[in-house]
C-alpha cells in the first residue's frame, strides 16, 4: 500500500464560541467507526477540535480519526474529521472483524 501524506482536512473556525463547551464523547486514542454508512471507515481518534465544518455548516465537537490501514478510505486519505453523531465507539472484536473484512 503507497505511503499516504498526513494531511489534516480543512475546518473554520466558528464566528461565535461559547462559553461552555460541549462535553467530549470520545477519548484520545479511542477506536471508532463510522456507522451512518455502508463501508464506514475506522480509526483511531488523534485529536478533537471545536470547529465549523468547512464544507458544511456543522459547529460543535469535531474528532481528528487516523484511519486505519485497511480502513475503505485509506488509499485516498489518512485521516479525517468527524462530527459527534456520526461515529460510534468499537470494541476490539468489532474491530478485528473490521480489519478482517477489508483485507
Amino acid at each position: 500500500m503507497p505511503e499516504i501524506p498526513l494531511q489534516i482536512p480543512p475546518v473554520a473556525l466558528p464566528e461565535l464560541i461559547p462559553s461552555e463547551l460541549p462535553q467530549q464523547r470520545f477519548r484520545l486514542g479511542e477506536w471508532v467507526r463510522w456507522f451512518q454508512v455502508p463501508n464506514g471507515d475506522f480509526g483511531r481518534v488523534i485529536g478533537v477540535i471545536y470547529t465549523q465544518q468547512a464544507s458544511c455548516i456543522a459547529t460543535g465537537l469535531h474528532y481528528l480519526v487516523l484511519l486505519d490501514e485497511r480502513s475503505p478510505s485509506r488509499d485516498a486519505c489518512s485521516c479525517d474529521f468527524a462530527f459527534e453523531e456520526d461515529i460510534e465507539p468499537l470494541d476490539n472484536s468489532s474491530l478485528e472483524g473490521l480489519r478482517g473484512n477489508h483485507v
